[in-house]
């Protein structure tokens, strides 16, 4: 979705359809692979628009999208989170516009990718194996390779027929297709899967494989984990020797590939070890520069700091020092801040320091976390600075706010209110007035007087 559609709408309209593919979909597969990284809002969410599916979808036949969110019994932000992870991984596909009826969300559903296809993808595999944990991740494993038979060997020859050693097919109807086929074509609209893009990012591509030339690793191979590179590039900020070193290491010696998952673990161990032996001298190694003066000499300090550091790095320094550590939850919110919202690194250290450092809470919660940076994308932050003055402006207006309630709450106290006093509250104060002695006497002989007559 776009930045202007970001935000889930109640009176917008919606209907639900779904991709020529939809019958590949896998509901096993679903559960096992996606909900790990989705979250529960966002898996309800799914099959909440399942529900909604219809065979012969119209315009003109739409729902409110409110509807949606009492079937959820979910907030707007949860809504529109749960939205944009579905299409981040791939399951959906949005679309919109503003007819006469209003303004319209068309949501196809698509299908899961095979276990072995998830497996395969960098991105998702990265996630999925930071949500679940490498013992879960490697079960999955083996879950994908099931009915596969265990070993290549060497003494099967394939002797699969081919379509026209079985068919027969008159030439003249391939060259030239009945009208039927044809117009059939025409009805379907041929769909190709959105590409998963990476922010941009400065590594030395040439430099990393003129290291490497020396070593078994062919340039082809280092392609096809191109993507996967770029990621942990990305999140850790390795430089090109180093990365250099960590591929040698993630290498399989007996066929001279690149074992992804290999590598995404040393990376994963490497730098958490990195981080305790780099905790004492602190967030806030980075180099010095001229500065906005708005900011404070530690407020510089703390910008050049969230530009040098990578996000997961910086995040791991952060934690130990306010005394607590990075869990695979937090790591997943990097990662989608990254690759999905396509923040910079610098802005999604800002982003940690201020919840953590500034706000004192002691993990990074997804909810709480996606509402900040929705925000700040709706404001047009894109650096580290932007970020921060966002964070004084917006720490001004609630101080002013406050001020006001308490100026008001003041003067409700101070002011005296006099109001005229009917009469009648007159008349029972006096009836309220205690009695002379005089008076008590006489209602005591009136008393005795009494209990003589009865008597």
């Amino acid at each position: 979705m776009t930045e202007a559609k970001s935000i889930f709408d109640p009176s917008a309209g919606y209907i639900v359809t779904a991709s020529y593919r939809w019958s590949n979909f896998d509901e096993n597969v679903f559960e096992l692979f996606y909900q790990p990284i989705l979250g529960p809002t966002s898996y309800a969410m799914f099959h909440a628009l399942h529900s909604q599916m219809n065979k012969r979808p119209v315009i003109s036949e739409r729902q409110l999208q409110s509807q949606l969110l009492i079937q959820l019994n979910a907030g707007r932000h949860d809504a529109a989170e749960a939205i944009q992870r579905l299409e981040a991984v791939g399951m959906l596909r949005t679309f919109n516009q503003a007819d006469q009826l209003g303004e319209l969300f068309v949501y196809e559903l698509q299908p899961t990718i095979t276990p072995t296809e998830f497996i395969n993808d960098n991105l998702l595999s990265v996630l999925l194996l930071d949500a679940v944990g490498e013992s879960r991740f490697i079960e999955l494993g083996k879950y994908a390779k099931r009915y596969t038979l265990e070993g290549t060997s060497s003494s099967l020859k394939e002797v699969t027929h081919n379509f026209f050693d079985v068919f027969h097919v008159d030439e003249q109807k391939i060259t030239h297709l009945p009208t039927e086929i044809s117009s059939a074509r025409k009805s379907l609209v041929d769909e190709k899967r959105p590409v998963k893009k990476i922010a941009s990012i400065d590594f030395d591509w040439p430099t990393l494989v003129q290291l490497l030339s020396n070593q078994p690793i062919t340039e082809t191979d280092l392609n096809t984990n191109r993507e996967l590179i770029q990621v942990e590039h990305q999140l850790y900020g390795i430089d090109e020797p180093t990365m250099a070193r960590l591929l040698t290491q993630s290498t399989d010696l007996a066929t001279n590939k690149i074992q992804p998952r290999r590598l995404k673990k040393i990376i994963a161990e490497k730098y958490r070890v990195d981080a305790k032996k780099t905790g004492k001298k602190g967030v806030g190694a980075g180099k010095m520069t001229k500065l906005s003066a708005n900011f404070s000499q530690e407020e510089q300090q703390l910008i050049e700091t969230c530009k040098y550091y990578a996000p997961i790095t910086f995040l791991q320094q952060l934690k130990q020092q306010m005394g607590g550590f990075v869990t695979s939850g937090e790591r997943t919110i990097i990662r989608s801040l990254i690759q999905e919202q396509q923040l910079d690194a610098g802005v999604v250290n800002i982003l940690s320091w201020y919840v953590i450092a500034s706000l004192e809470r002691s993990t990074l919660q997804a909810n709480y976390v996606n509402t900040i940076a929705n925000n700040w994308m709706r404001a047009g932050v894109a650096t580290a600075e932007e970020a921060l003055e966002h964070i004084h402006h917006f720490n001004n207006k609630k101080t002013q706010q406050l001020s006001k309630r308490s100026s008001n709450y003041y003067r409700q106290r101070t002011t005296t209110v006099r109001e005229k006093m009917p009469s009648w509250t007159k008349e029972d104060e006096k009836k309220s007035e205690k009695s002379t002695p005089e008076q008590l006497n006489k209602l005591r002989q009136r008393l005795a007087r009494r209990k003589k007559e009865r008597g």
